[in-house]
């Protein structure tokens, strides 16, 4: 096998250190429900440290995470919050909502599991001197939700041509419940449209979001109507 197979098996051996579950935690704060667990389990060769950290989850109008404004929240407690897997580990860290208040509206957040720096004790071994500086770091993000069991709709804001054949739809959730768009569709002058961008994620109380498709002309607020497959 060349050496650069070598070297690249390895380098992606070495990467896949650790998973965590679930990637979605559900907290039912309408049923009081504020404790949740994660799980890290190591799928690597040699030790790795985790940090868990619990961030805002920001979207743009495409419904995309917006990496910059991950800001750290001060709404949960993670603890552990700084793990050291080693191979074979299995280890539960516990997610708490802090306040005692009653959540109105549906929420979501992120849980992001990053590796960090530490110095483990290494043994000297071959397998170790072949793999010098072909570490990689390994991230993940599990969304965290609060949810109310209250519905949630999109209302109307906005519609404009964006080309001869485009339009853009904007729309907002006033609901106190989330929206989730994996079978919606939307009803343009008596026309199922069901090819539209915007898809990603779902639109969570207070936010906006943008839907691009083919049509002849703008609609309006009696015009538009969506659904669910």
């Amino acid at each position: 096998m060349p050496i650069l197979l070598i070297l690249l098996c390895l380098s992606l051996a070495c990467a896949n250190k650790f998973t965590i579950s679930p990637q979605h935690l559900v907290l039912k704060v309408n049923s009081g429900e504020r404790v949740g667990w994660v799980e890290l389990t190591h799928i690597g060769r040699v030790p790795v440290a985790v940090e868990l950290t619990a961030h805002e989850r920001v979207l743009d109008l495409e419904g995309n995470v917006i990496n910059a404004a991950m800001h750290i929240s001060n709404d949960f407690m993670v603890y552990p919050s700084q793990i050291l897997l080693y191979p074979g580990n299995k280890i539960k860290s516990q997610v708490v909502l802090k306040s005692k208040e009653r959540i109105g509206t549906d929420k979501a957040y992120i849980l992001y599991a990053k590796e960090v720096p530490f110095n483990f004790p290494q043994e000297e071994s071959a397998e170790k001197k072949v793999s010098v500086g072909l570490s990689m770091t390994i991230n993940y993000q599990t969304i965290i939700a609060l949810e109310t069991g209250k519905a949630g709709s999109l209302t109307f804001v906005s519609s404009k041509s964006i080309s001869n054949d485009s339009i853009e739809v904007i729309v907002e959730n006033k609901s106190s419940g989330r929206v989730s768009l994996s079978r919606i569709y939307i009803m343009a002058g008596g026309k199922k449209i069901t090819e539209f961008t915007g898809k990603e994620n779902s639109v969570m109380p207070g936010q906006k979001r943008r839907f691009k498709f083919k049509h002849n002309k703008p609609l309006t607020a009696k015009e538009f109507r969506y659904g669910m497959d």
